[in-house]
């Protein structure tokens, strides 16, 4: 192919890469089409398949591009920054940044995420070496703060950036998706305030409730395994009947939809969530509640990795959940930390500057990284597993406490 041939060809695989994000991020790629797409690109539908294999193919690299894009400027922006604590700093910044001063621009990239992060096929694309590669930067970031003792030596690098990617994750969903806030940015100072309490060299399974001759509860049953195996839009009522050994029509007696029956999902854990907060309260010290509240979530959601698969995947990277009436459920549990927060503030135990929110997407994010590593990569072993939650647990204490000897004498204890 001659020099000016091939500056055509790229050229035209970055306008279908153009069109293809803007597509993807309307419609998802499961209601997106290739026609839709040549026609944005102004090519002929059949030019898209010299370029990619299938439609899926074309939204992994649709990411990938808009990945390098940010990618390329974060770098122009860390140019010149030297110490560790600036440059994790400016990446911070850099994301808040980007949420506000071009929010469509960012809600398309965040739409591509929740399209990608939900496929499982995507963690084998080469597609996926862009999310590393972008990811790597911060790994990078922490790991000179380490060496250079600004950053505690003992942190779990992969724990903590996944901690900081889920808030990040968190503030943009409560940005574009809830609607919670109308910008990123004011929140920084604060952001960083966690962030830094967390890195600084400071001294220092439920059962299933459900009764198998229960109709309702043998479909609910049958939806996680299904949803699991298959994924959501994949599945059928059909496949979900004939697994709870129901008739197909004996589901619409309980659910409007298949959306209404996947977001019928949670609901049972959630109540059993609320309804465990007397055990949280029953404990007196604050940051004993606080350590109780965050191993009850995740031992909650990992006791059942069919279940753990369908929420992350089809619920919480599921645009729909974040309007959906058991979002309210899920924050209403949710709101239990804040709780504990005010009652530590009150009584001097945690620093009084702690932005509740912020420290609730902190936990939240975090939770949904690590969860969605073991559910995706299935390589961590479940004693590994349960070493990142003590981690984490102690890392989200070691932000909010004012005294750190008192915190290190209840980690000492088992606390």
């Amino acid at each position: 192919m001659s020099p000016k041939n091939k500056v055509l060809a790229a050229n035209r695989r970055k306008d279908l890469l153009k069109a293809a994000q803007e597509i993807f991020s309307q419609k998802g790629l499961v209601d997106s089409n290739i026609s839709d797409i040549a026609r944005k690109a102004n090519i002929a539908d059949s030019i898209i398949y010299h370029y990619f294999i299938n439609k899926e193919d074309l939204l992994f690299y649709a990411l990938a591009d808009k990945l390098d894009e940010v990618e390329k400027e974060l770098k122009l922006h860390l140019e010149g920054i030297r110490d560790p604590v600036s440059k994790l700093g400016k990446m911070i910044w850099y994301h808040l940044y980007i949420n506000d001063l071009s929010p469509q621009e960012t809600r398309v990239l965040k739409d591509l995420l929740f399209e990608c992060r939900s496929n499982q096929n995507f963690y084998s694309h080469e597609g996926y070496q862009a999310l590393r590669r972008y990811t790597k930067i911060m790994s990078d970031i922490l790991q000179q703060g380490i060496n250079e003792k600004v950053f505690r030596s003992d942190i779990n690098i992969v724990l903590v950036r996944n901690m900081i990617f889920g808030l990040l994750d968190e503030e943009s969903l409560s940005r574009f998706s809830s609607q919670e806030i109308d910008s990123t940015l004011p929140d920084f100072n604060d952001i960083m305030d966690l962030v830094l309490a967390i890195l600084s060299c400071e001294e220092a399974v439920i059962k299933e409730t459900a009764n198998d001759n229960n109709k309702e509860a043998r479909i609910l049953k049958a939806a996680v395994q299904v949803f699991s195996e298959k994924g959501y839009n994949a599945a059928t009522m059909a496949e979900i009947a004939s697994a709870a050994n129901v008739a197909e029509g004996t589901i619409y007696i309980y659910y409007q939809s298949k959306s209404d029956l996947l977001f019928s999902i949670p609901k049972r854990r959630f109540k059993w969530l609320r309804d465990s907060r007397d055990e949280v309260f029953h404990i007196d010290c604050p940051i004993k509640k606080l350590r109780r509240f965050i191993r009850l979530l995740f031992t909650t959601f990992m006791g059942n990795r069919d279940f753990l698969r369908v929420f992350l995947l089809d619920i919480k990277l599921n645009k729909k959940f974040y309007i959906s009436p058991v979002y309210k459920d899920y924050i209403d549990y949710v709101s239990i930390l804040e709780k504990i927060l005010e009652e530590g503030k009150a009584r001097g135990l945690f620093k009084s500057n702690i932005n509740n929110r912020l420290f609730r997407n902190l936990f939240l994010g975090a939770f949904t990284h690590l969860a969605m590593r073991w559910v995706i990569l299935d390589k961590a072993k479940p004693i590994d597993m349960m070493q990142s939650i003590e981690d984490l647990v102690s890392l989200l204490s070691w932000a909010v406490v004012v005294d750190k000897a008192a915190l290190q004498e209840i980690e000492e204890s088992v606390g």
